[in-house]
């Protein structure tokens, strides 16, 4: 993956392309405290059959942060102008963690325009159930105030701690990785741009019970065996709630399902994909 940098909306974004005109368009979404180099053992495969594009969203991987975009709506907005920017008129789209809140919310605002979705692993319908952790990020005001009190570089270190220990079971990510995944959240401004964006679930998240009932896109949700630190109830449930989908539990994967199994995930997001291109 080769990394290149853009300005949309006055934010710096980083992303890596594969331009291929004429095969279907893909987008992938950065998690948290990630980047898009979570997708890294999927990316020659990827780059040989799509026209694909990887995006650090604002405030993650190795994109700027913005103030201005921080809940899960302003992500979603921010999202379409990410399409736009790359020419994608109707992609597939696989954005798991945080891309799942800001994925269901742009398609239930913007019908049509994604052409399917692979998501999951994310607290996204109703209440968000999981472990003290996660409540807490997402509903204690104390606790976002503690994780950013020690400023960006110790605050970060601790999140992106905290969050490795629950991420992996099945495989350990490089010393390089982590680094990058580690760069992402220990300037402050990012740091605070990633607390706000779970912050802003108790008012996202019950807006989203209700109106991910009207995608019609066929979405396809995905959850780690063993992710201790959001309850598999969370994908289940939104599976539930939409038109057209299906469920699925990644064997043996923790949290970070799409990395800790990767071979089994890219065979469900490729056979997915597959299924819904020879239907459409």
């Amino acid at each position: 993956m080769r990394f290149e940098t853009t300005t949309i909306d006055g934010v710096m974004i980083r992303f890596a392309a594969s331009r291929n005109e004429g095969k279907p368009q893909l987008l992938l979404t950065s998690p948290q405290p990630m980047s898009v180099l979570t997708y890294r053992n999927w990316w020659d495969q990827l780059s040989q059959s799509f026209d694909v594009v990887a995006v650090d969203l604002p405030n993650h991987g190795g994109s700027d942060p913005a103030r201005h975009v921080t809940t899960v709506s302003q992500h979603a907005v921010f999202l379409g102008k990410i399409l736009d920017h790359f020419g994608l008129s109707h992609p597939h789209a696989v954005g798991p963690d945080i891309g799942t809140p800001t994925l269901m919310r742009f398609m239930a605002d913007n019908p049509g325009r994604i052409k399917s979705a692979t998501v999951g692993d994310a607290g996204v319908v109703g209440k968000v159930e999981g472990s003290f952790l996660l409540r807490a990020l997402v509903s204690s005001r104390l606790v976002q105030w503690a994780t950013l009190s020690g400023g960006g570089p110790i605050g970060g270190r601790i999140y992106c701690a905290a969050a490795n220990s629950v991420g992996y079971r099945l495989i350990k990510p490089s010393r390089q990785v982590k680094a990058d995944y580690l760069a992402g959240s220990t300037r402050f401004a990012k740091l605070r741009g990633q607390v706000g964006f779970l912050g802003s679930y108790p008012t996202e998240t019950p807006a989203l019970e209700r109106d991910v009932t009207r995608i019609e896109a066929p979405v396809q949700v995905l959850h780690g065996e063993f992710d201790t630190f959001v309850s598999v109830s969370n994908s289940r449930r939104l599976a539930d709630l939409l038109p057209n989908s299906r469920f699925a539990v990644i064997p043996g994967a923790a949290h970070y399902a799409w990395e800790d199994n990767p071979s089994d995930y890219l065979e469900r997001v490729l056979g997915f994909i597959k299924e819904v291109e020879a239907t459409t």
